[in-house]
């Protein structure tokens, strides 16, 4: 198996607690820092930098489908709405422990249901308004309104039930919830918006496009280090400063250091490559396997610094479409019934599972710098990932077995298997096109599929088309897709278990579960958040991983190696596997 070369910088993560203190007081500033405003955080694990300058950084796709931090749901736009909007409670990549965000302190009450919130004194909005109680309540009531297409919706409940927010003063908030829950700072990992800026847009009810990729930059309010300067559809977002930040280094300086921001977009893997290794880019994440060696020997010459991470939280999967019924704008049905009914029988995806040979295709083409995988939990959650799921291994005399088992038989001797009424099993599935690694891997997938008599073609799409017909239309037969980490906490994955969960990927937003599996993964989601103890949450999430696994709605495939290159221009730079890998802490970063 293929090595990685030597020369390459390998991070470890500093610490990677699993019992993390739930609540957290309010710390005095250090003595002896300038400060405009009590509340602000000084920022002490740093080295101090200058301001000026601009950071670059090129990956592939169109950019993003929205700046609407509620809405999002894929990371061509949270990459940038990451950088646009300050979460209540924050996460340290780097030392894997939660951090404080807007919020200064957070803690229960006596009864372990309620949750004191309460804000920094002295936050403003990009527009210069105060960030106060109002607007967390306002984003709470967004994000529970069924009119609303939000992630979080699936995420923020306890016991099935939603929490209740109610405002104590201008900066408290206190938070109700069914039961006592481990997960509450995973729930409150999302950013509130302003509720001056989006009131009126969200009382129209237009809130879905009040911060869309057409609005006027100046109209995008936001909380975090940098503000929308300027978007190019498909070609380049540029961030500015956001001069109302509540963020300052022990020298009293303002961050974000970096006067500009700037996100470019190549059409494939192969010119975001060019783009880098050409200059006209500062840094980019996960490469292509087969550059790696060629990156690592152009460190000195392109005066950059190539890192390997470690294994990505995230997975690449593939799934087919369950959901049923007809889709209500078009009148068509989501999926061809007879196909479906193949899809539905689990004989038929762990058929398609034991068919391919991962293992060939990691040595291949992946050159050896990833890890099979069973489940949506990756190694590189240690806590939470269940090490002893039942596995597929590439069996293509299984495969034939359990297709024959469904009667699926090649009745014309064409190489192609039918079933009883002729129909020749033959699927579709999409990906997205300009990832070069995922196309060839599409290719030896439709080639493995093929010796056990099988046909699956794949459809190369721009990437957000391809998320309209994943969360939208849902007119499509099967996916070829990564799914990126939910964080180090499994709550901020339950919208992928929960039958109602957009992220339900199989078959999402269902009224009532489909099958008996998947209620019984309702009830013990249900069931994880509604402990204090720890230890029960994971015994719980290990039985949803068994669950996940026996049905295999998902087919699981690997984790890919995290690589991250940057020039050495640039200062407190801390890669690490966890999204976003190498931005995640850009108000920090700064021109030597």
């Amino acid at each position: 198996m293929p090595t990685v070369p030597s020369n390459i910088v390998v991070v470890k993560p500093r610490s990677a607690p699993t019992r993390l203190g739930l609540e957290h007081r309010a710390q005095p500033a250090p003595a002896g820092v300038p400060l405009p405003f009590p509340d602000a955080e000084v920022v002490t694990e740093i080295e101090p930098g200058k301001r000026g300058g601009s950071f670059t950084f090129v990956s592939f796709g169109e950019g993003p489908k929205s700046f609407n931090p509620i809405t999002t749901n894929e990371s061509s736009s949270s990459d940038i709405i990451g950088r646009m909007f300050e979460s209540l409670i924050g996460y340290d990549n780097e030392r894997r422990i939660y951090v404080p965000g807007l919020l200064k302190e957070w803690y229960m009450e006596e009864d372990k249901r309620c949750w004191i919130l309460r804000l920094r004194s002295g936050l403003k909005w990009s527009d210069g308004s105060p960030i106060t109680a109002d607007d967390i309540l306002f984003t709470a009531q967004i994000i529970y309104d069924p009119n609303i297409s939000t992630p979080i919706r699936d995420i923020m409940q306890v016991a099935g039930k939603p929490f209740e927010f109610e405002k104590v003063d201008d900066l408290t908030v206190r938070v109700k919830l069914a039961a006592p829950t481990g997960s509450f700072l995973a729930m409150m990992g999302w950013g509130p918006v302003s509720k001056k800026a989006y009131e009126e847009a969200y009382k129209a009810g237009q809130f879905d496009t009040a911060m869309g990729i057409n609005v006027a930059p100046e109209k995008i309010v936001c909380s975090g280090p940098f503000r929308l300067k300027q978007y190019v559809p498909g070609e380049r977002v540029i961030l500015e400063r956001n001069p109302h930040y509540y963020k300052y280094d022990r020298n009293g300086t303002q961050l974000p250091y970096l006067d500009t921001l700037i996100f470019t977009y190549a059409p494939d893997m192969d010119q975001m490559l060019a783009r880098f290794t050409g200059g006209s880019a500062d840094g980019i994440v996960r490469p292509r396997p087969d550059a790696i060696p060629d990156l690592a020997d152009g460190q000195a010459k392109g005066n950059y610094t190539l890192y390997d991470c470690g294994p990505s939280d995230g997975a690449n999967l593939f799934w087919f479409n369950l959901k049923e019924g007809n889709n209500p704008q078009s009148g068509r049905p989501f999926v061809d019934p007879v196909k479906q009914k193949w899809f539905k029988d689990a004989r038929f995806r762990k058929a398609m599972l034991h068919a391919i040979d991962k293992e060939s295709i990691i040595r291949t083409e992946l050159r050896g710098l990833a890890v099979s995988v069973w489940g949506l939990e990756t190694p590189a959650n240690t806590f939470w990932f269940n090490p002893n799921l039942p596995t597929y291994p590439y069996d293509p005399e299984r495969a034939k077995a359990l297709l024959d088992e469904m009667d699926l038989r090649d009745r014309n001797g064409d190489g192609i298997r039918e079933d009883a009424e002729g129909n020749k099993v033959s699927f579709t599935f999409i990906t997205n096109k300009g990832n070069k690694v995922r196309e060839r891997v599409a290719s030896l997938m439709q080639q493995d599929w093929a010796q056990v008599g099988v046909e699956g073609r794949p459809q190369f799409m721009d990437f957000n088309a391809l998320v309209t017909q994943l969360d939208s239309t849902f007119e499509y037969e099967a996916c070829l897709l990564g799914l990126g980490g939910g964080g180090v906490h499994p709550a901020t994955s339950m919208n992928v278990y929960l039958s109602s969960g957009r992220t339900h990927l199989f078959n999402p937003r269902q009224e009532k579960p489909a099958t008996p599996w998947e209620a019984e993964l309702d009830k013990l989601a249900g069931e994880f958040n509604a402990t204090l103890d720890i230890e029960e949450q994971r015994r719980i999430y290990f039985r949803m991983q068994e669950i996940m696994a026996e049905q295999l709605p998902i087919l699981p495939l690997w984790t890919s190696k995290v690589f991250v290159a940057v020039r050495n221009t640039f200062g407190n730079i801390k890669p690490t596997a966890l999204s976003h890998e190498l931005l995640w802490n850009a108000e920090e970063i700064y021109v030597k």
